[in-house]
């Protein structure tokens, strides 16, 4: 079976120190990001492949964050490593067209919100690079740890370390754990969900009286007992003038 005529690449071997970054690259990544995608490659490797166009000294087209993250791993420059990179040969008018397209948003999908609401109880979703605001945006917030909940999480997964040598028994535990933690989150936000129920009907819990005159309002407080000049009478109080009064 022929290879696809829409393969334009070729993947080869080279000296890290043969390629360079693009000079114009429109990509920035923030400090927080280049944290997730080095613990990423740091799990499980350089996945996917580092475009370098031939034809321009063999710059680098896509892949620059990664490769930035590869040099700080590896060391570079003091230690010249070997990397495995898809090499194209096209004009720098093109070499700029492929960089913008294969970074752009506008050319790739968009998450299906239920889907991956699925999928996020059997992964680790810091490692697959998702933020607690994803979270919420998905609406699987109950996943989401303080650090207590965090703290007794590392504790259990300890307390589990002797059996992790066997794979049905550590895939059980893990799952088990996993509900036990979902269940406590959601009893804890429903707790905090009611307690601020609470304290809005205790808002209402007052009333504001108006009087057109000073008159008005010292006849008043001496029908119940108090000094004209008060500001504010606790309801209690208030309550027993009234019992007394009746």
């Amino acid at each position: 079976m022929e290879l696809s005529k829409y393969i334009k690449s070729e993947s080869v071997e080279l000296s890290r120190s043969a390629i360079h970054f693009a000079d114009y690259n429109p990509r920035k990544l923030s400090d927080e990001s280049r944290k997730t995608l080095k613990r990423g490659i740091k799990k499980f490797g350089l996945v996917g492949g580092i475009v370098v166009n031939k034809r321009t000294g063999l710059t680098v087209v896509s892949g620059h964050q990664r490769l930035s993250v590869m040099d700080e791993l590896q060391k570079f420059p003091d230690n010249d490593y070997r990397i495995r990179v898809d090499v194209i040969d096209v004009d720098e008018k093109l070499e700029k067209e492929l960089n913008i397209l294969m970074n752009n948003p506008n050319a790739q999908g968009t998450w299906d919100f239920d889907a991956l609401a699925r999928i996020l109880p059997d992964i680790d979703w810091k490692d697959a690079g998702l933020t607690d605001a994803d979270l919420n945006m998905i609406g699987v917030d109950y996943l989401l740890q303080t650090e207590e909940e965090s703290s007794i999480a590392d504790a259990l997964s300890d307390m589990m370390a002797p059996v992790n040598e066997q794979k049905e028994a550590d895939k059980a535990a893990k799952q088990l754990e996993r509900a036990e933690k979902v269940a406590h989150m959601k009893e804890v936000k429903q707790q905090v969900k009611e307690k601020a129920q609470r304290q809005a009907e205790n808002m209402d819990a007052y009333v504001m009286l108006s009087f057109d005159t000073y008159e008005a309002k010292a006849a008043f407080c001496e029908r119940f007992g108090y000094e004209p000049d008060m500001k504010f009478i606790k309801g209690e109080v208030f309550d027993e003038q009234v019992e007394r009064v009746d």
